[in-house]
């Protein structure tokens, strides 16, 4: 048997056992009625064998740990399904699925097991990387349950919910709260926004520099020692203040080697800033190779921002790139909820360049990104409003003319 024929068997019987876990996990998600959690079984074969796999991926033999893993996962062995999700959400040995990735974490979900609270975390991301009407309300009940099975990073997603109104009502004492929990447990990525709000005193908060530069001192010091540690997102965040010279002396060199440093470990979204440097950094095409093949790895594994990017080097036709193929990454864009994606697309379908023209289209997407606070979302929907009031008012003015002849 082949090796796609025998994933294939093994994935019928792990999606089986998937579509019924939907129902149960779900309910996790909207319901407040405790739901009794399957156990984990306990067998040393098994654990070795998950053991097997993390060392094969430590080393790069990702397809033969997903082999493992899927093996395990349609046996409905949770800690297999964490992982084997992991792997789907990253493209780790296999494609890049968001949507296996989040039917594989649901399963998961319905054990009581070690990884539970960070599998209702990786649900709740999933989840705000989707464009659905709910998503939002779903990833942050997912980050509830997360908190609930003791799982303090939740904090970090949490505040942002509630800092900025996503998926509920904007409560800055709350967020507050969050970011505060978030850096007692350390999370420095987080920390850094709470000093961000104390600084320019948003939202109507009262400034506070001098308690602003305490958070901000903790969590620069704390992101340094996490990412010499081998954390992506932390060396990503370092990236982003020594970039815009946040807290710290502006210094575009260390930036792009803390960029480097988060992409080499994966971080698509430090990919993604990585590249948009090095186009910025120069006029000219000396960085475009670099640039193209970390906007290519970031849209591989799905990240909106990169897609978006690479999409916008299409349309200009930069570096003799297809302007035609903007259009697929741009719908992978809306499809998982980047609004940039859904203001690029909208344009193209007002305009029907590479699309069939459809306004209604245009206005649906222009819309949708609005409402995720994307300015230029916002800017496209007036501007295609306008455009369609002004032409109700010509179409009247024309008609009025028309019936004043008629009756003269």
């Amino acid at each position: 048997m082949t090796r796609i024929k025998k994933k294939s068997l093994l994935w019928k019987g792990l999606l089986l056992g998937a579509v019924f876990g939907v129902a149960g996990a779900v309910a996790l998600s909207s319901d407040t009625t405790p739901v009794k959690a399957k156990s984990e079984r306990i067998d040393p074969t098994i654990e070795e064998m998950i053991k097997q796999a993390r060392g094969l991926q430590k080393v790069g033999r990702w397809e033969a740990a997903a082999d493992i893993l899927t093996q395990l996962a349609s046996d409905g062995h949770p800690v297999a399904l964490f992982h084997l999700g992991r792997a789907y959400k990253n493209g780790w040995g296999v494609d890049a699925d968001l949507e296996k990735s989040r039917l594989i974490f649901m399963e998961a979900a319905r054990y009581s097991f070690a990884f539970r609270g960070e599998t209702a975390y990786e649900l709740g991301r999933l989840f705000q990387r989707s464009s659905g009407d709910k998503c939002a309300e779903i990833a942050l009940q997912w980050f509830m349950k997360a908190l609930a099975w003791d799982y303090p990073k939740a904090h970090v997603q949490l505040a942002k919910h509630y800092e900025r109104g996503i998926g509920t009502e904007r409560d800055l004492d709350t967020a507050f709260h969050h970011y505060e929990q978030a850096a007692i447990a350390g999370y420095p990525s987080s920390t850094i926004n709470y000093a961000r709000i104390l600084l320019t005193g948003r939202y109507g908060v009262t400034p506070d520099p001098e308690r602003a530069r305490f958070w901000a001192q903790r969590a620069i010091a704390g992101l340094e020692q996490k990412a010499r540690d081998g954390s992506a997102s932390s060396a990503k965040t370092l990236g982003r203040i020594y970039r815009d010279g946040e807290f710290v002396a502006m210094d575009q060199g260390l930036a792009r080697d803390w960029f480097l440093r988060s992409a080499k470990l994966g971080d698509a979204g430090a990919m993604h800033d990585l590249a948009q440097m090095l186009i910025a950094a120069s006029s000219k095409d000396a960085n475009a190779e670099e640039a193209l093949k970390w906007l290519r790895i970031a849209a591989t594994a799905e990240h909106g921002g990169a897609l978006t990017a690479l999409a916008r080097l299409h349309l200009k036709e930069k570096y003799g790139l297809d302007p035609e193929s903007a259009v697929e990454l741009l719908e992978r864009g809306v499809t998982v909820g980047h609004p940039g994606a859904m203001q690029e697309l909208g344009r193209l379908f007002a305009e029907g360049t590479y699309v069939p023209q459809d306004r209604s289209k245009a206005i649906e997407l222009a819309r949708k990104g609005a409402g995720r606070g994307h300015q230029g979302s916002a800017s496209l929907l007036q501007e295609l409003l306008q455009e369609d009031e002004a032409n109700v008012t010509v179409i009247e003015k024309s008609t009025s003319q028309v019936t004043s002849k008629k009756e003269g």
